[in-house]
């Protein structure tokens, strides 16, 4: 009897989980695609996984579904509409956990209205025990953050239900910065963050965007200022600890940074950023194969990380491991044509094959993409002078 009841609650779970995290997931997805009339990805068993997977598209629902039952790990639906509203962005967030809710309902009704053999009705007392904890799990707002497969980090239900009701009393400015932001207009988004937060609007969604911006126009010194600010007023995450070990990196404040990328993988040790900017730094101190544990782990974490790839690249070239980079580097190029770094290290293949002429020309591209590239000038004196000796 023992090993009837065990088989028919594993029976049971592996039913109930999936069909659980389908629903709910659709709950998301459905409306996404309703009300923005464009595609919507759900992952089924993961985070955003796609590793051991198969995928599904009907229509504009695209599904990613995990194999193995046993190691399935929640879901996630990502919107590929860009600039939805916050009422639509709060409609949708709320229809997942109200269809576990409807399942519980359903559930319910079945359970106590019909005879079902005794099988069938466990299953649905089952599912609607199992669907109003789903619905409570991811109604009622949660301080515990959860880690995306790219080492980002989401929120539950209940959290972005809040923070989506906060943002409706935020001006019209809040959101043409955001607008601005995905645009890739930072300098301009940085301008209109600043603004906001001089009125007042000290919260730290603002503060959090403010301080990106002026990381991507390498405004060190604002986002500094801001992080001084931020860190009296709220409790930093991990994404924040490693943003601020890249200004501190800026600085060459080597030591400082290994200690902030270090908290920030304490709190998220799936944080990619983290791991690449640690290696990163690494690199700088010329510690090369143990930068490169840690370019391994961010691009099992994101196949699709072009930084890590460069950055590793760079790394077996310093280890003479020259076409094993050259190959990282050329990964890189195919993931992110324009990064400047992706030049200087080709440069620096070069330079070590002895062709100084095409890494002189490769530094000036990478200085042409980026003026702040890292010790771009110093690798361009040093070239001319190899280039100049040969033209006598």
């Amino acid at each position: 009897m023992k090993t009837q009841l065990m088989a028919e609650l594993l029976a049971i779970f592996l039913i109930s989980r999936p069909f659980l995290t389908v629903f709910h997931e659709l709950g998301h997805a459905i409306p996404v695609i309703l009300m923005t009339g464009e595609r919507a990805t759900i992952f089924l068993g993961s985070y955003g996984d796609t590793d051991k997977s198969f995928r599904l598209a009907i229509g504009k629902l695209e599904i990613w579904i995990k194999y193995n039952l046993f190691k399935w790990r929640g879901g996630l639906c990502v919107p590929h509409a860009s600039n939805i509203s916050i009422n639509k962005k709060i409609i949708y967030t709320l229809t997942g956990p109200l269809a576990s809710l409807f399942i519980a309902l359903i559930s319910c009704y079945i359970a106590f209205t019909f005879r079902l053999k005794d099988f069938l009705s466990f299953l649905f007392l089952i599912f609607l025990l199992l669907s109003i904890f789903d619905f409570l799990k991811n109604i009622i707002p949660s301080n515990q953050s959860i880690t995306l497969h790219d080492g980002k980090i989401g929120h539950n239900d209940g959290t972005s239900l809040v923070r989506l009701f906060r943002h409706k009393k935020y001006p019209k400015q809040y959101f043409d910065a955001i607008d601005l932001y995905n645009n890739k207009q930072y300098t301009e988004a940085a301008t209109v963050f600043d603004t906001i937060l001089s009125n007042g609007l000290k919260d730290q969604d603002t503060y959090r965007w403010a301080i990106y911006c002026h990381l991507l126009i390498k405004n060190y010194r604002k986002a500094k200022s801001y992080f001084d600010e931020f860190r009296k007023r709220f409790q930093m995450n991990s994404e924040d600890y490693s943003n601020l070990g890249l200004i501190y990196t800026h600085y060459e404040n080597h030591e400082k940074a290994m200690k902030l990328y270090g908290i920030s993988l304490k709190l998220n040790p799936m944080n990619s950023y983290s791991l690449n900017n640690k290696g990163y730094t690494l690199n700088i101190l010329e510690k090369y194969e143990e930068a490169i544990t840690f370019f391994d782990k961010a691009l099992e974490i994101d196949k699709s990380f072009a930084y890590s790839y460069n950055n590793r690249g760079f790394s077996k070239i310093k280890l003479g491991r020259m076409e094993e980079g050259l190959h990282d580097l050329n990964q890189s190029y195919e993931l992110d044509p324009y990064n400047p770094y992706y030049f200087k290290n080709l440069g620096i293949y070069y330079q070590e094959r002895g062709d100084y002429q095409k890494a002189l020309e490769l530094f000036l591209e990478s200085k042409s993409l980026d003026n702040y590239t890292y010790n771009i000038d110093a690798l361009i004196i040093e070239t001319r002078k190899y280039v100049n000796q040969k033209a006598y």
